[in-house]
């Protein structure tokens, strides 16, 4: 089991002053949502919160650990603090990922206490002088409850994701009869939003009032006329005044004329959110069919339409429930039976049923056609007139079918359409094949720092503080100078493709999207572990000029002759690897063996070695010899462990090394590019051959940083 020092946690920023837009209900707009870190007040005082799993805290079980000494840096405007993790498996594995930086995102869930609104025109100025234009909304007091550990966050600086944001929406459309009419008076071309409508009639209307009161004042008033009667006719009703105020109708007729579009544009969209709700549909659906101006009979039509489709799609396969969720909750139910499906087929790790999406059960038998026609229903697609192939086509994106069969590209292509679902799968199965892949070079070369981009890597080789002298009475003491040297490389890009044709939809071969993303994955850990052992087989030329394994002008030389491992030949590795000289003096600074590194051609004799009580070589157990101890054995004073590496036998079936463990000194240093610690998976279309192309990359770079931590016995 790996032991995890849950003692000294990372720093982790899990909120930030960073705007972030979001939906305002109460103002229909977009608006820009600041949290102010001089604002956070914490539930009792305790400058400490719990991290749960994606924001669910339902349940205790849910809670991984907790962001401890959390503290506020006012000159960054962000919040930060230690997260320290629970010591169960559970927790572990999620902090180990973490540590590999494969989960990289913390987000917050805060309850507001205090805000304020900045409307359009205005703005609001931090106390770091930052400048938050209008629409926003300022909390300038708030509590924190909980941090995520997430895939994804909102804040790109604290990858904050607010419990209370909801998504953009469209900007209600007046009716066009009427923007045409109102153009005629004069209205800018391209305003359509009501509000900005509105406020331009009134900002017309006040261009045509009558001058200001205190002009008024200084005019010399007109004597009044003497009121006219009033004659009736003959119908009986009396007759209007002659002179009118024409203008004046017209501008009342134009603010009538708006607010009563207005009101019956609402009208139309409750009556259509109301259809949609008993219906049991989505809202995601009753918005769309309100933004898009249609009347209120042709929404029911479309509602009609979508029931259908949905209890048709309740008909495919076995008891599909999730066709009456939410379309998340569908996505997430079809990913997770198409990756449960997957694991099974390419033979890969074991798949959470715990943690799978409600649902998933309906989908992990179905045939991947049958998939492609249930999302493409989702979607409106008239598939009962669609034959198997163009079914499979239109699933996979061809502009042709979907052209010929009225798919609209808007609708289908979400994050929900069948690429992007196969996509997931095919990234998830390309991840587990990575993670169990073997790999050893982890045990005794370090993982350095990610980078961010492809400049070159410089790791200072500092050296020892050299041995302090005797000051005679009276005498002045000697400066000691310190020298260091450094090591350069650069990560590079390895990669790969394949394709999914829209054949394996028709043909139902899961593998396209199972084990050959797999053995990818697999593919991407055993060249990290290839190119770290060629570091040793290469014996590459160091900073100074001469080769890893040599004679350097500083230490000892860190190559023996060739021989098989024995207590002799391990002695005179230890005693090598402990007399190694420092870089600016000849201090001894005592390097200590940690592992054994072997081709397997030697695994035998190595783990005999190191596992027997008994030396091995003078009778073991034999009568007369039983109680001469091996003192590389497991209870020896010098244990080591053992690394069987199969890349070795491609180079040597003879030579093999001893390694100091890389917290007592540098040996060999992977570092991979910023969010590529584990493979990357794109995909493109290619429509001239019906397939999705998917492209695996994978960067890093190694280099060998200090020689005494390593020795070789040579050919």
């Amino acid at each position: 089991m790996r032991m995890v020092d849950i003692s000294a946690p990372s720093r982790a920023v899990i909120a930030t002053e960073n705007p972030v837009e979001r939906y305002d209900e109460n103002t229909n707009q977009v608006v820009r949502e600041v949290l102010l870190m001089d604002g956070a007040e914490f539930r009792g005082g305790r400058n400490q919160i719990p991290i749960v799993d994606s924001h669910d805290d339902r349940t205790v079980r849910n809670i991984l650990g907790s962001i401890q000494g959390i503290q506020v840096d006012q000159s960054m405007g962000e919040m930060y603090g230690a997260p320290v993790f629970a010591s169960d498996d559970d927790a572990q594995t999620i902090r180990q990922r973490m540590d590999e930086g494969h989960i990289t995102d913390f987000s917050i869930t805060a309850e507001p206490i205090e805000s304020v609104f900045i409307p359009v025109g205005r703005s609001f100025t931090t106390a770091r002088g930052e400048v938050i234009e209008g629409p926003a909304i300022i909390h300038k007091r708030w509590q924190p409850h909980n941090a995520s550990i997430c895939a994804t966050g909102a804040d790109v600086y604290s990858t904050v994701r607010r419990s209370y944001t909801d998504l953009k929406r469209k900007v209600l459309r007046m009716d066009e009869a009427l923007l045409s009419q109102l153009a005629g008076m004069g209205l800018p071309e391209g305003m359509s939003d009501p509000n900005q409508v509105l406020a331009w009639v009134v900002g017309k209307l006040s261009e045509e009032v009558e001058p200001e009161s205190e002009m008024v004042e200084n005019m010399e008033m007109p004597p009044a006329e003497e009121e006219k009667p009033m004659v009736e006719n003959m119908d009986g009703e009396q007759e209007k005044p002659i002179v009118e105020n024409q203008v004046a109708r017209s501008k009342e007729d134009a603010v009538k004329l708006i607010k009563r579009a207005l009101a019956d544009d609402q009208k139309r969209r409750n009556e259509i959110q109301a259809a949609v709700k008993i219906a049991k549909l989505d809202r995601s659906f009753a918005d769309e069919l309100c933004d898009a101006g249609i009347s209120v009979a042709d929404a029911n039509a479309r509602i009609i339409k979508r029931m259908a489709n949905q209890e048709i799609g309740a008909s495919v396969g076995s008891e599909v429930r999730v066709t009456e969720s939410s379309d998340d909750k569908f996505e997430a139910a079809m990913r997770d039976g198409i990756v449960s499906r997957s694991f099974v087929s390419a033979k890969i790790g074991k798949f959470d049923e715990a943690k799978a999406a409600p649902g998933y059960q309906d989908f992990k038998n179905m045939e991947l056609y049958r998939m492609a026609e249930t999302v493409l229903r989702r979607a409106q697609a008239p598939t009962d007139r669609m034959s198997r192939n163009e079914i499979a086509q239109a699933a996979m994106g061809n502009e042709r079918i979907m052209r010929k069969y009225n798919i609209r590209r808007d609708t289908y292509h979400t994050t929900g359409s069948f690429p992007n679902l196969l996509l997931d799968a095919a990234n998830k199965t390309l991840l587990a094949g990575y993670e169990e892949a073997p790999y050893t070079w982890n045990l005794w070369a370090r993982q350095g720092p990610s980078v961010s981009d492809f400049k070159n890597i410089n790791r200072m080789r500092f050296s020892e503080a050299p041995d302090p002298e005797m000051v005679p009475e009276a005498a002045p003491y000697k400066e000691k100078a310190m020298s260091d040297s450094k090591e350069s490389y650069k990560v590079e890009k390895y990669g790969a493709l394949f394709t999914i044709s829209w054949e394996t939809i028709v043909n139902d071969d899961l593998d396209a999207i199972s084990r050959t993303p797999a053995m990818h994955g697999n593919a991407c850990r055993r060249k990290v572990n290839k190119v770290v052992y060629s570091v040793l087989t290469d014996n590459p030329t160091m900073g100074d000029g001469v080769a890893l394994f040599g004679a350097h002008t500083s230490g000892t030389n860190n190559s023996g002759a060739s021989a098989a491992p024995s207590v002799t030949t391990l002695n005179a590795a230890f005693l090598a690897m402990a007399t190694q000289k420092g870089l600016s003096s000849d201090a001894i600074i005592g390097v200590t063996p940690r592992f054994l590194i072997v081709p397997w051609a030697l695994s035998a004799t190595a783990d005999q070695l190191v596992s027997s009580m008994a030396d091995p070589l003078v009778g073991g157990s034999a009568a007369g010899n039983s109680n001469t101890h091996n003192i590389y054995g497991p209870n020896g004073k010098r244990k080591l462990t053992v690394i069987e590496e199969p890349n070795l036998d491609l180079s040597s079936a003879s030579v093999w090394y001893a390694a100091a463990d890389p917290s007592q000194i540098d040996t060999v240093e992977v570092s991979f590019l910023q969010g590529e610690e584990s493979p990357v998976l794109e995909n493109d279309w290619d429509m001239k051959t019906d397939t999705y192309i998917y492209k695996v990359r994978q960067t890093f770079g190694v280099k060998a940083i200090d020689w005494r931590g390593l020795y070789r016995y040579a050919v």
